[in-house]
């Protein structure tokens, strides 16, 4: 019976000790696939963010390429639109202009010596196409100069903004000046033109939107940069939520030359707009 038991509990031993070793060995196996599949998971991502890191890269570096010739198509289309309103301006001026001039003068020799004759009929529808013409001529005068100021080219970037305040105050009720202070007026025509347009813009904004009462333009040259700051005592407006075309065309033709622009303003109490150029 003893060595029954003993051969039983031998017996028993070696089933332990095999089932000992068996689930080792599946713990061995279990280990190894687990790591296997560690590795491979840790590959397969590793493989996959830089698959993304790379397509990301490409995508950001054709979105620059992109911004750039968008930004240099914009560019060359502002220059080409200038030069066609430079175009226009002077055939508008020298053409018709002239040649409503011309007829304007015929008319005027024609109205003396109906005049000379007494023929105070004729003569009244004389002076009725005279009045016309010169109204015409006015408004291809104010066309051209809307277009592009022949003074900008002729005179410089301060006496175009000396008449676009003229005209914009006799046009309206504001009150605008234009207080400059430029060592010289040799700047590029490409921030001359620019300058100008702002200004344009923002008094057309002031007119239409500000109810202000005066408006002034300051023009300050510095060492390494140009400031053009116009302020007005309007109604004001908030900038966090509102935001026109208008503003927007500003910005976007400041910032094609490198500079900055800022707009200040709060409800009731003006608007302050700024820009910063460095020619």
């Amino acid at each position: 019976m003893l060595a029954l038991a003993d051969r039983i509990a031998g017996l028993n031993e070696q089933q332990l000790d095999a089932g000992n070793q068996q689930v080792v060995s599946l713990l061995v196996s279990f280990q190894t696939r687990l790591l296997l599949t560690l590795l491979a998971a840790l590959a397969l991502g590793l493989g996959l963010a830089l698959f993304t890191m790379r397509k990301i890269l490409s995508l950001e570096g054709q979105a620059r390429l992109q911004y750039v010739e968008m930004a240099d198509l914009s560019a060359r289309l502002v220059q080409a639109q200038e030069e066609e309103r430079r175009s226009l301006s002077r055939e508008l001026h020298d053409e018709v202009g002239q040649a409503l001039s011309a007829v304007l003068v015929e008319l005027r020799n024609l109205s003396s010596r109906l005049a000379a004759r007494q023929e105070e009929q004729s003569r009244g529808h004389v002076e009725t196409i005279k009045g016309l013409v010169e109204s015409a001529v006015r408004v291809v005068r104010n066309m051209a100069l809307l277009l592009r100021p022949s003074m900008l080219d002729d005179l410089g970037l301060i006496p175009a903004l000396k008449w676009q305040a003229r005209e914009c105050s006799k046009s309206t009720s504001m009150d605008v000046s234009v207080d400059a202070k430029l060592d010289s007026d040799e700047l590029p025509d490409d921030y001359k033109t620019c300058i100008y347009r702002v200004v344009q813009e923002a008094l057309h904004n002031c007119a239409r939107h500000s109810r202000a009462a005066t408006v002034r333009i300051s023009v300050e040259q510095e060492p390494d940069r140009l400031l053009l700051t116009i302020q007005d005592d309007g109604q004001g407006f908030d900038v966090r939520h509102t935001k026109g075309l208008g503003l927007l065309g500003i910005q976007e033709r400041v910032a094609r030359l490198g500079g900055t622009c800022r707009v200040e303003s709060q409800p009731g109490q003006g608007t302050t707009l700024s820009a910063e150029l460095r020619p």
